[in-house]
């Protein structure tokens, strides 16, 4: 593993563990066994880790969400797709508990999550139609359904970590299966076949 990707997994362990606040560039370098110098050398701040997280996230969202093509896609790739968004969110967990914060804080973050949410929505119109021609879910009668459609399924994967640890919870299996099946639950009236 080089460097970067080195530092970058060490940041993300450590954001998840304990935060984004207590955790300085210091901390990260002390882990790896380098030099705040070494360090600064790849990043030159802790918000250029969190930068470059954040778009290590965009690019697994862009694998993650690309369908075969070489078959239509499927109500177990429907499935697939609502498990994968929860493990990436536990894998990246930092981000969404601290999203409003880290946003707030720094701007050109903030411009390039509006721009991935907003090609995000998009996507997510694209693959509802590939699912409707596909025959795995029925189609939305109007736009603004499939619009409101999008936001529920984004409202549920970008805060239903925060919700479960806000109430006092612990994020388990149990606690992610109950996210999936909430997102299910909202797709549940366009699924041509029920989930079983």
């Amino acid at each position: 593993m080089k460097t970067p990707e080195r530092i970058l997994a060490t940041a993300l362990r450590l954001f998840n563990e304990q935060g984004t606040a207590a955790i300085s560039t210091n901390h990260i370098a002390n882990e790896l066994g380098m030099s705040p110098g070494n360090l600064y050398y790849h990043f030159r701040n802790k918000e250029e880790i969190i930068r470059a997280l954040f778009e290590q996230q965009f690019a697994l969202w862009d694998v993650l969400y690309t369908l075969p093509d070489d078959r239509l896609p499927t109500l177990a790739d429907l499935q697939r797709l609502v498990r994968a968004t929860f493990a990436m969110s536990w894998d990246y967990r930092f981000i969404y508990r601290e999203l409003i914060a880290l946003l707030r804080r720094d701007e050109e973050l903030q411009r390039r999550w509006v721009e991935v949410r907003a090609r995000g929505f998009a996507g997510f119109r694209e693959l509802v139609e590939q699912f409707v021609a596909a025959g795995v879910l029925r189609a939305p009668e109007t736009p603004q359904t499939v619009q409101r459609l999008a936001e529920l399924c984004w409202l549920i994967s970008e805060f239903w970590l925060a919700s479960v640890e806000v109430s006092g919870q612990t994020v388990d299996t149990a606690q992610m299966d109950h996210g999936v099946a909430l997102m299910l639950q909202v797709l549940e009236p366009f699924l041509v076949s029920p989930t079983p």
